[in-house]
């Protein structure tokens, strides 16, 4: 007789389900990918935001630089890659261009534009650019 009650206890005993079970498992799973992915993404742009900062100085300074020289000696210059300091560095992961052309608006001035290329994750890159007009004097046609 206390087996028979055994028994019907073990049979009115209600539990999880396989079933239920293996749902449980996958919802854990999908939110925890869903995390991982989100952290990924989060790494990437603050990553992504560091390159545009450092890029951002880069051109800065070195707009600053040009902005010293004597306005007869100004040119465009080549593409140079720079290291983060904005030093030439032929490792360097940045680029670095300086354009000069004549603004059309005044034929004495020049527009000066540093352009810095800088990596921007998922082995795409970016570009800031930085524009300034710089008095030549005047010229007399």
């Amino acid at each position: 007789m206390d087996e028979v009650r055994a028994v019907q206890r073990v049979r009115d005993e209600r539990g999880f389900g396989m079933v239920s079970v293996l749902v449980a498992m996958v919802l854990l799973a999908v939110g925890v990918v869903a995390l991982s992915s989100s952290s990924a993404f989060l790494v990437s742009l603050q990553t992504d935001a560091s390159a545009r900062s450092t890029a951002s100085a880069i051109g800065v300074a070195y707009m600053e630089e040009v902005k010293q020289r004597p306005a007869s000696s100004l040119a465009s210059e080549s593409p140079t890659a720079v290291n983060e300091i904005g030093e030439a560095d032929s490792l360097g992961v940045f680029i670095r261009t300086l354009t000069v052309s004549d603004d059309p608006s005044s034929p004495d001035v020049a527009r000066t534009t540093v352009d810095v290329e800088y990596p921007a994750g998922l082995g795409r890159t970016r570009t800031i650019s930085l524009v300034t007009l710089i008095y030549r004097g005047y010229k007399s046609w």
